[in-house]
């Protein structure tokens, strides 16, 4: 059986380091421009890898930016 945490952070900010000190600071257009291509590279990335921890961080990390570029277009 596998355990996982929990906890791990859900938010951009908290899992990509480049947008939670730069990018956040940045208008909300290029917020949601970085958004959008951090999606495309994502989900490129997520094509292309086999293996499975990094699948789930990618996946994660495909979740926060969706959710943010979301939050932002409100």
């Amino acid at each position: 059986m596998f355990f996982h945490k929990k906890n791990l952070p859900k938010e951009l900010s908290q899992i990509d380091n480049l947008y939670g000190k730069v990018i956040s600071k940045f208008p909300a257009a290029s917020r949601i421009d970085y958004c959008e291509s951090l999606i495309y590279r994502t989900q490129n990335d997520l094509t292309n890898t086999r293996c499975r921890i990094k699948k789930m961080k990618l996946k994660r990390l495909l979740k926060a930016a969706k959710t943010e570029r979301k939050s932002l277009a409100n």
